[in-house]
Parts: structure tokens; sequence; C-alpha cells
């Protein structure tokens, strides 16, 4: 029941997935999966894993040369059927694997926030009309 209840909040945009989770391993921001994007660092794109409103992971080749504690510009674009949503943004790599990289976000600007806002409600309301032609 509980997970249940943990997958329904992912999915409305409101829980992180650990409901039972103890105050100090929780996530300060929810992980949001299942969007296609894609985030360009360095004139290199590579496929957003999941993001949230601290940070991005993303899939890389092993010779992305990305390293941790690297400062990081970059834009991510989030597609959507109607319009495809880019964010600039500015990062710190805090975790670099062969095929992976997880960045946090420099201290987001008001228009940034926005940006990912809407991406969750477009996100939200393709959710929303797809489950109605099912």
């Amino acid at each position: 029941m509980c997970k249940m209840i943990n997958q329904l909040l992912m999915k409305l945009g409101i829980g992180d997935g650990s409901l039972n989770a103890d105050a100090e391993s929780r996530r300060k921001h929810i992980r949001h999966t299942g969007l296609q994007a894609e985030v360009e660092v360095a004139n290199r794109a590579y496929s957003v894993r999941d993001w949230s409103f601290g940070g991005v992971s993303f899939d890389t080749l092993p010779d992305a040369r990305l390293n941790e504690g690297d400062r990081i510009n970059f834009t991510i674009r989030f597609r959507f059927p109607h319009e495809t949503v880019t964010v600039q943004q500015q990062g710190r790599v805090v975790r670099a694997r062969k095929q992976g990289v997880a960045a946090e976000f420099a201290p987001l600007s008001q228009d940034s926030r926005r940006l990912f806002e809407r991406v969750i409600d477009s996100y939200n309301a393709q959710g929303f009309l797809e489950s109605q032609v099912a």
C-alpha cells in the first residue's frame, strides 16, 4: 500500500518516493524521470536520466572528460509534443562514472525555476491527456 502511495505521489510531482525513509536520507528535491530530455555540455549532447530542482543526472560516453568538482555550464532541453523547454544552467559535477554524471545546480534564478515548473506542468498535462485517450 505504501509503495503504491509513493508511486502516486511521484507521478503527481509531490513526493520523492521515500515516504518511510528517515529524515536524514530523504532527498531535498523530488527526482523526475520519464521525460524526453537531453543535456548539452561543452557542445556534446547526452540523455537525461533524471533531474530535480537541485540537479541533473545524465548518461555519458566513457570519454566525456567530466570529473568530480568540475564547474560546468549546460543546457537542458525537455521535449514535449507541443513545445521544447530549454533551460540554461550552471552547476558542479558531484559524481562522475564511466557512463554517467550527476551535477548539482548552482542556485536557480527565478527564470530557471519558472522554466522547470513549466516542464513539470507540461509533463503532468501530457500524462493527463494520455490517460484520457487510453
